[in-house]
């Protein structure tokens, strides 16, 4: 019981978090995981890259939204390789919990994506643990 009143602590707003210095600390350490990571996304070079990592509790934790607008000339295979930046970036960061990610690639003047890719879950990460390695730290993926 003392377990799920200390957790709902943690997970509550901030001003909670002031009675438990180790709540602070490891929301501190999320936002600094957090900012780095769209700090990165968005100095990726060739295309202007905005992101977002949002949590609910109906729509899960750590959820990262990635936009990124190529030139209007830009060709396919630029808009793989931004893609498979974006993914390494998102994979490779301590953001902790890492829940599911989009990334959605269009060119400028246009609507029409070039590129979307997501993943939810165990099973449609695997390919990302395969390709990139494990998380930093053991982070689950």
């Amino acid at each position: 019981m003392i377990g799920v009143v200390l957790a709902a602590v943690c997970v509550g707003p901030l001003a909670g978090c002031k009675a438990l210095p180790v709540c602070g600390a490891e929301e501190a350490a999320h936002k600094k995981a957090q900012d780095t990571m769209i700090r990165q996304l968005e100095a990726l070079p060739g295309a202007k890259v905005t992101a977002t990592v949002e949590s609910s509790l109906d729509g899960g934790q750590g959820n990262v939204g990635v936009q990124a607008r190529l030139p209007a000339a830009a060709a396919v295979a630029q808009a793989n390789a931004l893609g498979d930046s974006i993914e390494r970036t998102i994979w490779l960061s301590h953001l902790d919990s890492l829940g599911s990610f989009g990334i959605n690639i269009t060119r400028e003047g246009s609507s029409v994506p070039v590129l979307r890719r997501l993943y939810q879950g165990e099973t449609e990460t695997r390919p990302l643990r395969v390709k990139y390695g494990p998380r930093p730290d053991g982070l689950p993926g």
